[in-house]
């Protein structure tokens, strides 16, 4: 089941943290594009927590799924220690429930409008536009298979959309649209920053890989089948990033539950940080500290 659990739902935090300061208008716009991944996705918080050390804060967020959740918080305003403080507190079971008629019964064995509702909660009711940065959800057409970018109305109901794998989840309808996980069609968002302005997009891949777990049975194979089509695509989109953290995490779960949060954290921030030269470069922000201990 981990494979199936849904970071998505980050969210039980009252929507009162401080917005982020704006960054400089003198370096060029900057975007983080946070790819899907489910559980994995935990690893965007040290992304966000090395960022801070830096004093890094992006103009833009777009995510997809997992990154579409952590984005969502993100772009509201909440650092990274309450992003991981309202992440541990989570109990995922609680943020799907057994299909009922949303939109339409038995489009999938589930529904996450729980994970909208958290979202919803977390954020105060605030809609995209107005989230103290830029934030773009990215989702997938089921009609058309064509990736729609959400960048105004709920938050809850955007993040639930872009979170919602098929068969597993019934699709989400937005606009007249039926929507279904981003992954689809965008699983590493970059070009939904670049067609925001981003002059310097910063990616990070943390989706399960191909060889994370061996298939044993049919949904295994469903499952790994849709692992490969989501790798394949998040590396064609990779390609146009300046900047590209690749993130294999799964071996972290090994460990019991709170060392393996702690671990996804410390994995994003590790990767972050191993750029700091580049970014600091690219993007000034504070001084790159040195990070080898005496």
């Amino acid at each position: 089941m981990r494979r199936r659990a849904c970071l998505g739902s980050l969210a039980a935090l009252a929507a009162g943290a401080l917005a982020p300061a704006r960054a400089a208008p003198d370096r060029p716009r900057f975007a983080v594009a946070l790819g899907s991944g489910s559980m994995h996705g935990v690893a965007h918080i040290g992304v966000q927590r090395g960022l801070e050390k830096l004093g890094l804060v992006p103009d833009l967020i777009a995510g997809t799924s997992s990154g579409a959740a952590v984005g969502a918080l993100w772009a509201g305003g909440l650092d990274s220690s309450a992003l991981a403080e309202v992440a541990r507190d989570i109990d995922f079971g609680s943020v799907s429930s057994l299909a009922s008629p949303f939109p339409l019964p038995w489009q999938g064995l589930m529904n996450n409008q729980p994970l909208a509702d958290a979202i919803e909660r977390a954020l105060g009711g605030r809609r995209i536009e107005q989230l103290p940065v830029p934030f773009k959800a990215v989702a997938t057409e089921l009609a058309s298979g064509a990736p729609i970018v959400l960048d105004a109305g709920p938050v809850g109901r955007a993040v639930a959309a872009s979170s919602a794998i098929p068969v597993l989840y019934a699709p989400v309808k937005i606009d007249g649209r039926e929507l279904v996980d981003g992954s689809l069609a965008a699983p590493l968002p970059v070009d939904a920053a670049r067609e925001q302005g981003a002059r310097f997009v910063l990616a990070v891949d943390v989706a399960y890989r191909p060889s994370d777990e061996k298939p044993r049975g049919l949904v295994d194979i469903a499952f790994q089948s849709y692992h490969i089509l989501v790798n394949h695509l998040a590396a064609e989109q990779a390609r146009r990033a300046d900047l590209v953290l690749w993130l294999a995490l799964h071996a972290l779960f090994d460990k019991p539950q709170a060392q393996a949060f702690d671990a996804l954290v410390q994995a994003g921030e590790a990767a972050l940080l191993a750029h700091a030269d580049l970014l600091h470069e690219r993007l000034g922000g504070s001084p790159v500290r040195t990070r080898r201990q005496p």
